[in-house]
Parts: C-alpha cells; sequence; structure tokens
C-alpha cells in the first residue's frame, strides 16, 4: 500500500500532472464559492420579500392625492406631516402640521381623535404604515398617503414653499412694490388692505392704523380671513413679508404685493414723513 501511495505521489513530479491537479483545484474552489453565493443571494432575496411583505401586511386605509387635496383647509380632516421640521419648513401640504415620527409620543395629545387624519410621509415607508396601523386599532379614523407628499408633487398639486430670496422664480410670486409707489397708488384712489406679517407684540406696540395683525407664522389658519381689496404685506423684517408673499402665492392667493420695503419707512411714507 505504502508502494501504492509513493507511486501515486510520484504522479506529481510530472509538471503535467501537478498542473492539472492545480486547475482542477481552482476550479473545484470557484464552483463551490460560486453555490455559496448563489445560496447567499437567494436568502438575502428570501428576506427582501420578507421585510416587503411585512410593510405591506397591515391593513390601513390609503388614500390618493386627490383626496389630500380636497381634505386641505376642511374642518372634518387632520393632515399630519411626519417628515423633520426642515423638510416641513421647505415645503408642505397647505394646512398640514408637522409631527416629526420621532415626536409623535411626546405630541399624542395635538392628534385630534374627533376628526379623520391623514398621515403623511415623505413616500411611502414602513414606519409611517406601521403608525398609521397602530392608530387604527386604537379607534382612529386615520389614513396614510399613498406615495407621500412625493407623489402629491409630481401629480402636479400645490405646496406652501418656504421662499428663497434669491430664487426669481421666488421673487416673482411676491410681487413687491415699493413704499414710495403704494402712496402713489393710494393718492389716485387704489384701496390697499394692510396686513402686518410681523408677531403680535410687535404690532400691539406699534402698527399702521386700520391694518390687520396677521403673522407670517399663522397666515395658512388665516387664510379663510383674507381681506377683499388688494392685500399690502409688510414687515420690520423684509424677509419676513417676502416669505409672506410666497405664502400666499402658493396658497393661490393673487390680489396680493408685498412691500419691498420695511414697516417703518412704509409708515413714514405714508405719514408724509419722508421723502424717499
Amino acid at each position: 500500500m505504502k508502494k501504492n501511495i509513493l507511486k501515486n505521489l510520484s504522479l506529481f513530479k510530472n509538471p503535467l500532472w501537478l498542473g492539472l491537479f492545480l486547475i482542477l483545484a481552482v476550479v473545484g474552489y470557484f464552483l463551490l464559492k460560486s453555490i455559496h453565493t448563489k445560496h447567499e443571494l437567494e436568502r438575502l432575496e428570501r428576506q427582501l420579500i420578507e421585510k416587503k411583505k411585512n410593510a405591506e401586511q397591515f391593513d390601513i386605509k390609503m388614500v390618493s392625492p386627490l383626496d389630500v387635496f380636497k381634505a386641505i383647509n376642511n374642518d372634518s380632516y387632520q393632515l399630519i406631516d411626519l417628515r423633520s421640521s426642515a423638510e416641513f419648513q421647505a415645503k408642505h401640504i397647505e394646512s398640514s402640521i408637522n409631527i416629526p415620527i420621532s415626536t409623535i409620543n411626546e405630541r399624542v395629545a395635538d392628534i385630534k381623535k374627533d376628526k379623520k387624519i391623514i398621515i403623511i410621509d415623505n413616500d411611502n415607508s414602513k414606519k409611517g404604515k406601521i403608525l398609521v396601523d397602530h392608530f387604527q386599532k386604537q379607534g382612529l379614523d386615520i389614513y396614510y398617503l399613498e406615495g407621500g407628499i412625493l407623489k402629491f408633487a409630481q401629480e402636479n398639486y400645490p405646496l406652501i414653499t418656504d421662499g428663497n430670496i434669491h430664487n426669481t422664480a421666488d421673487k416673482i410670486k411676491a410681487n413687491f412694490i415699493s413704499a414710495k409707489k403704494v402712496k402713489e397708488e393710494m393718492m389716485k384712489g387704489k384701496i390697499f388692505s394692510f396686513v402686518d406679517t410681523r408677531p403680535v407684540a410687535l404690532y400691539q406696540k406699534d402698527h399702521i392704523k386700520g391694518s390687520f395683525s396677521m403673522p407670517l407664522e399663522t397666515l395658512e389658519k388665516n387664510k379663510g380671513g383674507m381681506p377683499t381689496h388688494t392685500i399690502l404685506l409688510y414687515d420690520s423684517d423684509t424677509t419676513r413679508s417676502f416669505k409672506a408673499g410666497v405664502k400666499l402665492f402658493d396658497m393661490g392667493i393673487s390680489n396680493f404685493r408685498t412691500c419691498s420695503d420695511d414697516f417703518q419707512t412704509l409708515k413714514k411714507i405714508l405719514l408724509g414723513e419722508s421723502d424717499k
């Protein structure tokens, strides 16, 4: 037997046999590796399929972008946006409120249980669906926006944007007019409804007689109470009045102008205290 072993080993002294052995060994290695990789890919595929099933298995009520558009400013509904504060500030659906999903436990009292609730996400997400499923099981009349705010925008429904002072399109939205031009128009008989977008405390301290106090932060809530005459937006900070103009435009309100001068300048010109 020892002779047979030595005989077999002597084969490897032949370069041809040794090369053949090495080739077979390499082929065998890669074949085994390929089989292992295939099994690993199949395992990962099964995991992904299972995750997808878990995300879709919730028996939740879905609504379309059109349904959400119809629910805007409808007192029967509460639109809740789960995205981050920064994302909400940059762009959101009119009349929605921002409750980031990370703060939902602390702000559960802000959810109106007597209304139909629509949950808005960036797009479809497992976390959002889990949340809807959870509240639905607690008896809330709650719905999930199919495709999230991305689909809402893709279907060309309007969004409220924050306004970028360096963006030409947003500047056009603001529809600027100077304080001097405002006075000239008034002298010709033009009627303006003055809307003060400063914080309430500043308005109470000093304001233009007959003006309306509608802080920038509450413009969406005040949409129904907007004056009928041409609205003149102004603020002590012209960036704020600019943002107010963009908001009104995004809300579909067109009978407004945004004062390109600040509150003090506007007041002085209206009172004839400046030759500007």
